[in-house]
């Protein structure tokens, strides 16, 4: 028996023990000893492809070369060729809606996306970005060893969240993208934008190369071929990449270079009937709608192109070569990214889907506009004068044009509605799917019937990743979507639909659409909603909404209207919102609707149009403390540019005051005794005269130095522009400088007081 005692060997003294414990405890001295452990990259699945989501923005059925346009699109087609084409794909009836879609998988309402962030109300459903616990196709590809990165339009930040003060939480950094270049809202002067690189923002010298014209979209294609070049030269080999290109062609402005413009002079002088006629045969060629398709009756406002005046016609042709040389300058801009994808290698493993966020904008109303402020800055539509003073310059840097409602129709041949309705017109446009080393069935048409929401669950598919049911400690709420890449065999061309119901609802204008058929209303502002009058479509057999079946089958109305009732419930559609939200009623932070004064300190500039102060309805007083030098000359304060806007600056030793409205009326006050060198304070004041004019008064230190009147003041948001201090960063404000004017001299403060609330 072998007795259990303690071994001699570990009788140890307790204060031995401890040093020996101690010892033991510590880590290597020396790096030669330690145990070598690298943290673990994520791997993506084997196999993974690339993805690129090419965006376009206010794009109709009938804009693109391979789906019947007589617009010349060789880049966009050359995708089309090397995949497959869909014939039946739908969006939400506006930008930020569908980009919520795309980017969430989720329905627009149920992720708080109910219109774009400027009209955000506050409801549940109406946030101005996608809610925080809605995952994105970024987050969840960066979560699986995909690099990230977002470039152009966003339009998914509330208003509260795009000042400096704000976090990165509805960014693109903060949605998952490693990297961001583009601009924040609804569109951008395509000549002098404001840009962001990541949260800062990018002073405009650095994106204007001396003596070379800049032009935005193409900037957007250089950032694109470089971060991809960047990744692929330093990245694993295995380690694909997101890239969410998000243009602003086919949006207003519709700019581009003069060559382009020269292209297309008198393309257009048949007119939108005419067009719209031969557009709807190249697409029954095409296979792209029915061949027994008819083309519905005008939209409402539009008249036939005989009946248009010689001055209506000569004008109105020429918006529309803008628009086609826009669109043409950016697909030679989008090619050169197909270039470099082919010259790289990247092409065969690159899954590309292409599309347009909603149908053909009905913006430039019954006349066109030469500038787009009007809609937003003045509350006005376009005019024919204004577009005649200004034809030759259509296109160009001094114009911000969108077409008439004639060439929207034409656009979305051969459907009716525009963007911003529930119709086919505002939600049926094209999409394009090309990965050459799973698509094989190339050039070919797929019928199913798609949504916007689709595109997510498709990527994931490819991908190989399942989305996560947490992420970053949020519960994901389910996708809405279904994957549509069991579309892409050739044996899967007459295969049904993976999806048979969805809603629509934009302005109280609704929607559904289930197994074929389709109810609609257009729901008139203002109306008790159950007076709307609802339609009904088989859309089988009638794909443009020609032949109303609802006065002979109101059963089936019903059983319609019940179905939308179920979706409006499940995805969080109510409550509706039927304000137009024009720009007497653009919503903005509350912290900001209640301030009245604030005072600026150099060296603040770029400040977000919603950042400055209410004015509307203000009178408004502007006062500088100011040193000038010797001779110097610049702007001291100025908000907005050459479209819309009010600067103070000192020009020709004269402290002046011009009020630009939206470059149709402008107002130039000049002080009637010269500034001298030297420190001063200087103001200017606005004062409100209840006619909807205005009356300004100079002083320089405290002492009247001029007065002038300007005759009607703009009711709506200044511009697309910033508020800057000390310059005047993109365009001018004024016609008598050139941005960015930099104040000789300093700027110590301006006030900018906003007092007199008018009733």
């Amino acid at each position: 028996m072998i007795a259990m005692g303690r071994p001699r060997s570990l009788r140890l003294t307790a204060p031995f023990l401890l040093v020996t414990l101690l010892a033991a405890a510590e880590p290597p001295r020396d790096f030669r000893d330690a145990t070598v452990a690298w943290p673990v990259p994520v791997a993506p699945p084997a196999g993974a492809p690339n993805v690129l989501i090419v965006l376009w923005d206010d794009i109709g059925f009938g804009q693109f070369g391979a789906f019947g346009s007589p617009l010349t699109t060789p880049n966009i087609d050359r995708v089309a060729a090397r995949g497959v084409r869909y014939t039946n794909f739908h969006t939400a009836p506006v930008c930020s809606p569908t980009r919520a879609a795309l980017l969430t998988g989720r329905n627009p309402h149920a992720v708080g996306v109910n219109h774009i962030g400027e009209y955000a109300n506050g409801a549940d459903n109406s946030q101005g970005g996608p809610k925080l616990e809605a995952g994105t196709i970024a987050d969840y590809l960066r979560g699986r060893g995909y690099g990230t990165f977002a470039i152009g339009k966003w339009h998914l930040a509330p208003m509260t969240e795009q000042g400096a003060d704000a976090s990165s939480a509805f960014w693109p950094t903060g949605r998952g993208f490693d990297h961001f270049y583009g601009y924040m809202g609804g569109d951008m002067n395509q000549f002098s934008p404001e840009i962001f690189s990541d949260r800062p923002r990018i002073k405009p010298a650095a994106t204007r190369p001396a003596g070379e014209t800049y032009f935005m979209d193409a900037d957007f294609t250089d950032r694109a071929i470089g971060l991809i070049a960047e990744h692929h030269a330093s990245a694993p080999a295995e380690r694909p990449f997101f890239l969410y290109l998000a243009y602003c062609a086919g949006h207003a402005p519709h700019h581009a270079p003069p060559e382009y413009l020269a292209k297309w002079r008198g393309k257009f002088d048949a007119g939108w009937d005419v067009i719209r006629a031969e557009t709807l045969a190249r697409q029954k060629k095409l296979g792209l709608v029915p061949p027994d398709t008819a083309l519905p009756p005008h939209n409402a406002g539009v008249k036939p192109w005989a009946d248009l005046t010689p001055d209506q016609r000569r004008l109105f042709a020429r918006y529309y070569e803008a628009f086609a040389a826009d669109l043409e300058y950016v697909d030679a801009q989008f090619g050169r990214l197909l270039d470099y994808l082919d010259r790289s290698g990247l092409t065969d493993n690159t899954l590309i889907l292409l599309a347009s966020d909603n149908g053909a904008s009905p913006e430039g109303g019954v006349e066109g506009i030469w500038n787009e402020m009007r809609i937003f800055a003045a509350n006005q539509p376009g005019e024919l004068a204004g577009g005649l003073r200004h034809y030759e310059d259509l296109g160009g840097p001094l114009t911000y044009p969108t077409y008439p409602i004639g060439w929207t129709q034409a656009g979305n041949t051969p459907f009716r509605g525009t963007k911003g309705t529930t119709f086919e017109g505002g939600v049926h446009v094209p999409l394009i799917a090309s990965w050459p080393a799973r698509i094989k069935d190339i050039g070919s048409l797929r019928p199913q019937y798609l949504h916007v929401v689709d595109i997510m669950p498709t990527i994931l598919e490819a991908a190989g990743i399942a989305a996560p049911a947490v992420l970053q400690g949020r519960t994901q709420p389910p996708l809405a979507g279904t994957s549509f890449a069991s579309t892409w065999p050739a044996a899967a061309v007459a295969a049904p639909a993976q999806r048979d119901t969805q809603y629509y609802e934009i302005h109280g204008h609704r929607a559904i659409y289930h197994q074929g058929w389709k109810a609609v209303t257009f729901h008139q502002e203002g109306k008790p909603y159950a007076e709307d009058q609802w339609e009904l479509y088989n859309l089988t057999t009638d794909v443009n909404e020609t032949r109303n079946l609802a006065p002979a089958q109101p059963a089936k109305l019903a059983e319609l209207l019940a179905v939308w009732e179920q979706e409006a419930q499940r995805h969080n559609v109510y409550p509706l919102d039927d304000r137009h939200a024009g720009p007497r009623d653009m919503l903005r932070p509350e912290y900001n609707l209640n301030r009245t004064s604030i005072t600026y300190y150099p060296p603040v500039s770029g400040l977000h149009k919603f950042t400055a102060l209410e004015r509307r309805n203000r009178s408004m007083t502007i006062k500088a403390d100011i040193e000038r030098d010797a001779a110097g000359e610049g702007v001291i304060l100025a908000h907005g540019g050459r479209f819309a806007g009010y600067t103070l600056y000192v020009k020709a030793g004269r402290l002046c005051y011009h009020y630009n409205y939206a470059g149709d009326q402008r107002t130039a006050v000049t002080s009637d005794a010269p500034l001298t060198a030297g420190r001063h304070t200087v103001s200017a004041e606005l004062k409100l005269t209840g006619d909807g004019g205005a009356d300004v008064t100079l002083t320089i230190d405290g002492h009247p130095a001029g007065r002038g009147r300007v005759p009607v003041v703009l009711p709506g948001n200044i511009s697309h522009e910033t508020l800057d201090l000390g310059c005047d960063l993109y365009t001018p404000v004024a016609d008598d400088y050139a941005s960015p004017y930099n104040f000789q001299g300093t700027v110590h403060r301006v006030t900018v007081d906003t007092t007199e609330l008018k009733k």
